[in-house]
């Protein structure tokens, strides 16, 4: 049985407080652990928990329970497992089988992962114990703006405006990342967590990254397939913007003038190159980036998370990646491609909108544009010459994210996680 928006009050003031009282008296098994969809892309299942999946899906002796949302029909491209079961969240079998699981693997945190949604936009926050359990968020990406404990006054009040959010993240047992300055770096976001609670195990999703193209899940593979179709031999430049903040006030996208993408178009035609558009997926207000509106499927082409769900696929078949502010840009250095910062409102990002964590000038290994006219001109130099990848900078910010450049990120979390459960019982 699936709960709408006509049970909101039965579950609100009864169901889920029951269950937070059956969730602390059912005995968990370490053997059942628990996946999410995407909390926002309800029909994608991908990132950092789709790689550990991968990693444990033909694993017998794990059972793997992916929580959907009213997924009926819900094709997750699940080839090759074993023990796995499909459960809608917002349903008695989904809390039965949430009470069950001693392992949840968030993508997010359990407020966004685990909340029932409502039609007029609310939603209900399960409470499961953290105490009798293993609870690893795997979070998503190598942080670059400030989130969380470190976000400015306004965004952290409502970003921490359910309370449970905050003592949820002094109980995890794990939190993934990816070097020791980015374990400082995710120490602080996450405050109050336990530093000693951080795993330096690399982001899984990476491995999508660096594995051989032979062994990448059929559906990346086919996404890889899907871009090379677009790009007919010619060089891809990527264009992937951060996510705007609607209720700052001037925290605008970028509008491109129709005399800037004449000539864009044309600096890609010279160089025999198109250009990718993937826009954040996350959308709040009306702000569009007025991009969307010129790409042709010729030379400006729609790289968005309609049409290619994972970035994996995009960057590695990527020549060059441009973005603002957002981390994209680090995953690209794991594949050495060369990255451009159009950061055109940066003064206005640090002091009123998310803000950085780092310097760009010390964690950019590339250019900082501020003006179209520079963007242009610095694609221009690195089509007509490439020298980004080679330069002492771009090896040295690596350095800075990575402590790992393999394809075993994944195994890694599982062995961690292993060590636990192993502890437990």
């Amino acid at each position: 049985m699936t709960f709408h928006g006509s049970f909101r009050p039965l579950a609100d003031w009864l169901l889920l407080p029951l269950w937070w009282l059956f969730d602390r008296l059912l005995p968990k098994r370490m053997d059942r652990w628990a996946f999410f969809v995407h909390p926002l892309k309800s029909d994608q299942f991908i990132e950092n928990s789709r790689a550990v999946f991968e990693a444990v899906k033909a694993d017998p002796a794990i059972q793997k329970v992916i929580f959907t949302r009213g997924g009926d029909g819900l094709d997750l491209h699940l080839e090759g497992t074993c023990n796995t079961r499909l459960v809608d969240l917002q349903s008695l079998a989904g809390l039965l089988c949430l009470a069950r699981c001693g392992v949840y693997l968030l993508t997010n945190s359990i407020a966004l992962d685990m909340s029932w949604r409502w039609p007029d936009g609310g939603f209900s926050v399960l409470r499961p114990t953290m105490r009798r359990r293993i609870v690893v968020n795997l979070w998503h990406g190598i942080p670059l703006k400030r989130l969380f404990a470190l976000a400015n006054p306004a965004l952290r009040e409502n970003a921490d405006r359910v309370a449970f959010r905050r003592r949820e993240r002094a109980r995890y047992q794990g939190l993934v990342c990816s070097s020791e300055v980015d374990s400082y770096a995710m120490a602080a976001i996450f405050h109050p967590i336990e530093y000693s609670r951080l795993w330096l195990t690399g982001l899984p999703r990476n491995d999508f990254l660096s594995m051989p193209e032979a062994e990448l899940p059929r559906f990346l593979a086919s996404e890889v397939d899907t871009i090379r179709r677009f790009k007919r031999g010619r060089r891809l430049v990527t264009y992937a913007p951060t996510f705007r903040e609607s209720e700052v006030e001037a925290a605008s996208c970028y509008q491109f003038s129709d005399d800037q993408i004449t000539r864009l178009k044309a600096l890609m035609a010279r160089h025999d190159a198109v250009f990718g558009f993937r826009m954040h997926y996350f959308r709040k207000g009306d702000q569009l980036f007025n991009m969307e509106r010129y790409i042709d499927g010729e030379c400006l082409l729609d790289l968005g998370h309609k049409a290619i769900h994972e970035i994996a696929p995009v960057l590695r078949e990527s020549d060059l990646v441009v973005t603002d502010y957002s981390s994209v840009y680090i995953d690209a250095l794991y594949l050495d491609k060369p990255v451009f910062s159009f950061a055109y409102d940066l003064e206005h990002y640090q002091t009123r909108q998310n803000g950085l964590l780092y310097d760009m000038d010390l964690a950019f290994p590339g250019p900082v544009l501020k003006h179209f006219d520079d963007l242009l001109r610095a694609l221009d130099e690195e089509l007509t010459c490439p020298r980004q990848v080679a330069s002492g900078r771009y090896a040295q910010t690596k350095k800075l994210f990575f402590s790992f450049q393999d394809d075993c990120n994944s195994a890694r979390v599982v062995g961690r996680l292993n060590e636990l459960i192993g502890k437990r019982q």
